[in-house]
């Protein structure tokens, strides 16, 4: 006969520890576990002085632009001033005095190279004094941020030498005259069409003061004869330019070249072409409007 005793068996008890070792586990991937979130780092916190190191070579910049900007320190390189002898100025053939503008005004321009008075002087000597200022920039970190500079906006300087030939054709070859005379024939709705002419003039030079230089003279002329407020039209023509900053070929490209993506200038115009004749139809209705409010 099998001794039976109040003692499980072998068997019985591994089963037992079966189910109690399952259910443990089972209570432990069912149970709820805190989990403290990840330290979140202690922001750095700087000086004063740090703060004003850092900016320094902004201050650098703005007042040097500042000076280099001055009607005293423009005259220095005109005609006549105490450094008119670093002007190169290189007549440009079948260009300068063979050309006559819509207005019977001889075209004068010639290649011309300021290098102490050009405003990229400035900046170029800011770039210098930072280098030579600050701690942190050694002389093979500044040479490898010219390099890398070069290589990310080489295709840049290429497209904008490329558009300003473009734009220089354009104005003297009676182009630019050509498309705002047109625009000017159409009488009292000149107005909603004023903004256009900016728009498309900056456009063409990607500046808005090239624009002004180029239009502004047709826009109070066409006021005159519509019997519309001057000013109106030729703010109308500043703001019409603004709004195709954004869509500029060189501004594209520059923007581009900053921030890594040369060669798809194409989509960053897809992407910003709607926001800009999106301002251009509110700034053509609101001059438009203004045109009929404003007296002459």
């Amino acid at each position: 006969a099998r001794e039976v005793s109040g003692r499980p068996s072998r068997g019985g008890a591994a089963r037992d520890a079966g189910r109690s070792g399952g259910s443990a586990a089972t209570a432990t991937l069912t149970a709820p576990v805190d989990v403290a979130p990840p330290a979140v780092p202690a922001p750095d916190r700087h000086t004063a002085r740090q703060v004003l190191a850092a900016w320094s070579p902004f201050y650098v910049l703005t007042v040097l632009v500042f000076v280099w900007s001055t009607p005293a320190f423009k005259a220095l390189s005109a005609p006549g001033g105490p450094l008119a002898w670093a002007v190169v100025t290189v007549p440009m053939p079948g260009v300068t005095g063979q050309i006559t503008t819509a207005g019977g005004v001889v075209v004068a321009n010639a290649w011309s190279w300021t290098p102490i008075g050009a405003t990229g002087t400035a900046i170029l000597l800011a770039v210098v004094i930072t280098a030579l200022t600050s701690r942190a920039l050694t002389r093979a970190v500044v040479l490898e941020q010219l390099r890398g500079t070069w290589r990310d906006l080489w295709k840049a300087l290429v497209l904008i030498a490329a558009i300003l030939v473009l734009a220089q054709i354009a104005n003297l070859s009676g182009g630019s005259a050509g498309i705002g005379g047109a625009l000017a024939g159409a009488g009292a709705w000149f107005p909603l069409l004023a903004p256009v002419i900016g728009w498309v003039g900056v456009f063409l030079t990607g500046s808005v003061v090239n624009n002004n230089t180029l239009f502004a003279q047709l826009q109070a002329t066409t006021a005159g004869r519509i019997g519309v407020d001057a000013t109106l039209l030729v703010a109308a023509n500043t703001a019409g330019g603004a709004a195709a900053k954004v869509i500029s070929p060189q501004s594209i490209a520059i923007a581009a070249g900053a921030v890594g993506l040369t060669g798809r200038e194409s989509e960053i115009l897809r992407a910003s072409i709607g926001y800009s004749l999106g301002i251009l139809v509110v700034l053509s209705l609101w001059t438009f409007g203004l045109s009929q409010l404003l007296p002459g």
